[in-house]
């Protein structure tokens, strides 16, 4: 019986060693090694504080500019915290150019004058997109999100998931977009 227990507990100590390896900087996480292919913009922070409860918004990640002198295929992004107060619904990926240009701020589902209704454009995310070297890419990730109540916290930790040659990455960016209740944004004509 007390084999038992001393195997039982040798197992247990070795698979808590096996998690905190891989979930070490630097280590392979689900078969994804740390990236530092796509440039990292530390200050970018960006406050809308016209949401309204019950609406939805698209909030981009960063764009994914290639940094390296070997081309890359980016296969999805996705934030790794999404505060109470917003629920996600989904990720889908846009073009640049279907945008005309990269969104800065929360765009509302439906659109506003000058700003097209990214829920209407190509989904790309189906599909991985190439970034060539030392280029922007031409494709961005979004998330579609739901106000559900006060926004307790920053929409934060932009991740990328993509391949360079044959090995698979991820790299956290910087981001941080803060989304507040207020009145809603007036556009003038």
């Amino acid at each position: 019986m007390h084999r038992i227990a001393l195997a039982a507990a040798t197992v247990a100590v070795s698979l808590v060693g096996v998690a905190v390896w891989r979930s070490a900087p630097g280590s392979v996480a689900h078969d994804f090694r740390t990236g530092t292919a796509l440039a990292d913009e530390a200050d970018m922070e960006v406050t809308s504080p016209h949401a309204q409860v019950g609406k939805e918004y698209w909030v981009a990640l960063p764009a994914a500019d290639n940094l390296t002198n070997r081309p890359l295929t980016l296969l999805r992004g996705e934030f790794t915290r999404v505060p109470h107060g917003l629920k996600l619904i989904e990720y889908r990926a846009f073009s640049h150019e279907a945008t005309e240009g990269h969104p800065m701020g929360p765009t509302p589902v439906g659109g506003s004058p000058g700003i097209p209704d990214l829920t209407r454009l190509h989904d790309y995310s189906d599909r991985p997109s190439r970034v060539a070297p030392h280029e922007p890419g031409d494709i961005f990730w979004a998330a579609r999100l739901r106000v559900t109540g006060k926004v307790t916290g920053a929409l934060t930790g932009c991740r990328y998931f993509y391949r360079q040659g044959s090995t698979d990455y991820q790299q956290d960016l910087s981001c941080v977009t803060k989304i507040r209740l207020g009145p809603p944004l007036k556009i003038r004509n």
